[in-house]
């Protein structure tokens, strides 16, 4: 495959059931799965355990098929979960709330604009670079506590995901993009964890990257 990723365009019903079986339901082909997922999660569960966060309200922008639902019943029994998809088909199949991470309300939908956990996992490529920014804003106001936060860059592309297996219909950027708009309102603690300022969690000084 050639270095840059092919782009189709923004049809709005490139999320069909041929997408997640490839992507995330064929195991000869799929991206993710339920254990990768349940490793983010386990990772995050640390870091919630770790700043003294009692997590009580999840929010999983961009749900998919529910792997994190899954994971999130497992790590945080007690919390109340609400999944934001994008597609028509698995809002229908799974349940989820119907949204966009651009435009979505979830006090509208839900009654709260902050959750204690927010997850964000393979979004933003699929935005151009204003919806992008919008997104990341949307995120900021929204996370009360701990985000976690997954997006392909320009690097991962050419040096480290397995373009066989990975969506090259993207819109991709640098992580120093990402970092420019993340910064002002998280703190990275890593493995695509960041931590809301917000919260004022008191880390010293080497213990944040």
């Amino acid at each position: 495959m050639a270095g840059k990723p092919r782009r189709r365009g923004d049809a709005s019903d490139r999320f069909d059931r041929a997408y997640y079986d490839r992507f995330y339901r064929d195991p000869r082909t799929r991206v993710s799965d339920a254990r990768a997922v349940g490793k983010l999660a386990a990772l995050t569960k640390a870091w919630s355990d770790g700043v003294g966060l009692e997590v009580r309200t999840i929010l999983d922008i961009g749900c998919g098929l529910g792997h994190w639902r899954t994971a999130a019943r497992r790590r945080w029994p007690r919390a109340s979960y609400h999944g934001v998809e994008f597609s028509q088909r698995l809002c229908a199949d799974h349940g989820w709330t119907h949204g966009s991470i651009v435009d979505f309300d979830p006090r509208r939908a839900f009654g709260s604009e902050r959750f204690d956990l927010v997850v964000c996992q393979g979004v933003l490529q699929y935005l151009d670079d204003r919806a992008a920014a919008v997104a990341l804003r949307n995120l900021a106001r929204w996370t009360g506590g701990l985000l976690f936060l997954e997006a392909l860059t320009e690097v991962d592309w050419r040096e480290r995901c397995d373009r066989e297996r990975t969506d090259g219909d993207v819109r991709l950027r640098t992580a120093a993009w990402h970092r420019r708009r993340l910064d002002r309102d998280f703190v990275l603690l890593g493995g695509g964890v960041f931590a809301a300022r917000r919260a004022g969690f008191p880390f010293f000084e080497l213990e944040t990257g």
